[in-house]
C-alpha cells in the first residue's frame, strides 16, 4: 500500500470517529469493519478504540 491509499483510509477513519463522536453510529467502533479500516490505515484498532475519547473529539470538531 502507498502514501496515498494510507492517507485515504486515515481520512475515512477521521470521518466515522467525527459521526461516532456526535452519536452516529457509535457502535461502529470495535466492529469488524472498524479494525479493517484501522488497518488499511496502518493503525492498530485497539490503540485507536482505546484512545478514542468522543468528548474530546467533539471539543476538536468545534475548535476546527
Amino acid at each position: 500500500m502507498n502514501g496515498a491509499d494510507r492517507a485515504l483510509w486515515c481520512a475515512v477513519l477521521t470521518h466515522a470517529l467525527h459521526d461516532a463522536a456526535k452519536g452516529k453510529d457509535q457502535y461502529w467502533i470495535g466492529s469488524a469493519d472498524f479494525r479493517y479500516v484501522c488497518t488499511l490505515a496502518g493503525l492498530d484498532p485497539a490503540a485507536v478504540e482505546a484512545r478514542f475519547d468522543p468528548e474530546r473529539f467533539r471539543a476538536l470538531i468545534r475548535a476546527a
